[in-house]
């Protein structure tokens, strides 16, 4: 059995069956805290054949994978109970009065005795009329189909090979209009007959025996414990509410509704420690029948430890706190051990105790509904203060469980357990020390990594300053170069300034002097002319 990332399991083992659910509007959703959810049924919900219902079986559910949560699940079914026969007492009953949520599951009791699918639609439809008036929407009413007869159980025949029990044309002709009929009342459906039907099809290929059903009509504790499952898959029970463990061979450990810290693995073993976020659910009477019932189908369940990488023919010694929890092969361990099967498990003591409670609880309610027998059957009647004694005491009984239950779930919530897996022949503290040495070599190698680290840092920053300072030096050349070329530029030109300031003061000079020497040439020319003249 191979479990990776997104692998189908429900808590403590609930059933990955082949189901196949009809999409229905509105959509089916979780029970939320302060829910007071009833559950209005015939003698399949009411149960007094077994230990639990279906109706427990979900509140054990909820008590352990919503433990922050506070939901009333409250039991109405009644044995031999038709839609009629609720709409009867329906007034009278105080136990109706302060749901917020309805479940029904009727129909089996009307297919036996032959009542017509418009006479069981019609009760339906009033029914539901009768709740809408009492403040619930749509959204907060499911109607569930009428469960499997299962006929053809070998069972089910007598020694002249007649069916003893044979309604189920019957059933299948209200379903034909029951789903369209609760679209049309704007409530919720959910079809668990068609695969109960495929599942106990499945496992009578290999023995017609086989049955999810005692008698053809009444589930047995697996088959309660399937009806309690098909709800909650159509309310999305994959979507969380796990606490499996995977530890591959090479990759980081990996929790579905947990968290594993803390995980080392190693020569001898490995340990971890594991916070679940579910609670565990006590093994009874319905989990064992169920694993005999669904051994070799090839169907999941439970809280799974899966561990890769082991060799399969080594033995290892599963640890939980201070418990043992058993001996397992590493191939075992590789096809994955359900950690709440093991008796030693060290919630199992707390467990029980919540399941005892929970038992309790069912045997209360149920022996407050068998008044209502009575009252159908007409053997009794009961005035209004009667009726509302017997209500209260079971009411208070009923709350003084849920209060012991409460604290319980609370005790239970929220425990961190170190969990190891030690080869055979080393001991938790040889374990231990390993990994201690490994981490002192961990941290040792993240030391040494680090100051190469710094120390490479250093010698490329000592590098890069290098750099840095050639490169401002050449740039300091480069800006002194340039300076000096500008300053040669400016001393030639002021030399040549000069040079043109001085040959131009030369000319003017030479101008003058050319002037004045003209001006004596004429000056002695004029003389000499007149002197030669008076001569």
């Amino acid at each position: 059995m191979r479990i990776r990332k997104g692998l189908f399991l429900i808590f403590c083992f609930w059933a990955a069956a082949l189901i196949r659910t009809e999409a229905a509007a509105p959509e089916i959703s979780f029970f939320e805290n302060g829910d007071v959810a009833g559950f209005i049924g015939d003698s399949i919900t009411h149960v007094t054949y077994s230990s639990l219902s279906y109706v427990e079986m979900l509140d054990q559910y909820y008590l352990s994978a919503f433990p922050e949560r506070s939901v009333e699940f409250r039991n109405l079914g009644t044995d031999g109970f038709k839609v009629c026969d609720i709409l009867n007492i329906y007034d009278q009953d105080p136990a109706f009065q302060g749901i917020s949520k309805a479940v029904i599951m009727l129909g089996t009791n009307e297919a036996i005795l032959g009542i017509s699918t418009e006479e069981y639609i019609g009760n339906m439809e009033e029914l539901v009329r009768r709740l809408k008036e009492d403040g619930l929407e749509g959204a907060d009413i499911l109607i569930l189909s009428p469960p499997l007869c299962d006929q053809d159980r070998a069972g089910n025949y007598d020694k002249n090979g007649n069916r003893r029990w044979h309604f189920e044309d019957r059933i299948l002709a209200y379903m034909e209009v029951l789903e369209s009929a609760a679209a049309e009342w704007g409530v919720c459906y959910l079809d668990i007959h068609t695969p109960m039907a495929e599942l106990t099809a499945k496992l009578q290929q290999a023995d017609a025996g086989n049955s999810l059903t005692r008698d053809s009509i009444h589930p047995s504790a697996a088959g309660q414990r399937l009806l309690a499952y098909y709800i909650l898959q159509a309310q999305g029970a994959e979507d969380g509410s796990l606490s499996t463990i995977l530890l591959p061979e090479e990759e980081s450990a990996q929790s579905v509704g947990g968290e594993v810290t803390d995980f080392y693995r190693g020569a001898k073993g490995m340990r971890w420690s594991w916070r679940p976020e579910t609670l565990l659910l006590a093994v009874t009477e319905d989990i064992t029948e169920f694993r005999e019932l669904i051994d070799g189908t090839g169907m999941l369940y439970g809280n799974v430890l899966q561990v890769e990488g082991l060799p399969g023919d080594i033995s290892y010694t599963l640890r939980m706190s201070e418990k043992e929890l058993g001996d397992f092969t590493g191939k075992e361990l590789a096809e994955g051990v359900d950690l709440s099967s093991l008796e030693e498990h060290p919630q199992q003591v707390l467990a029980e105790q919540l399941a005892a409670l929970n038992r309790k609880r069912h045997q209360e309610a149920a022996a407050y509904r068998k008044m209502w027998i009575e009252v159908m059957m007409q053997r009794a009647s009961y005035t209004g203060d009667e009726i509302q004694a017997a209500y209260s005491k079971w009411r208070t009984a009923d709350e003084q469980l849920r209060e012991e239950i409460r604290t319980l779930t609370q005790e239970m919530a929220g425990v961190v357990y170190p969990m190891t897996i030690l080869e055979e022949g080393y001991t938790a503290e040889e374990l231990e020390q390993e990994a201690r040495e490994a981490e002192e070599a961990r941290k040792a190698a993240e030391e040494q990594a680090r100051l190469e680290a710094e120390e490479a840092a250093k010698k490329a920053a000592e590098e890069q300053a290098g750099i840095e300072a050639e490169q401002a030096r050449v740039r300091a050349e480069e800006q002194a170069r340039r300076e000096a070329e500008e300053r040669e530029a400016l001393e030639f030109a002021r030399l040549e300034a000069e040079q043109a300031q001085k040959a131009e003061l030369m000319r003017k000079r030479l101008l003058v002097s050319g002037a004045c020497l003209g001006c004596a040439l004429t000056v002695a020319v004029i003389v000499w002319i007149r002197k030669k003249r008076k001569g």
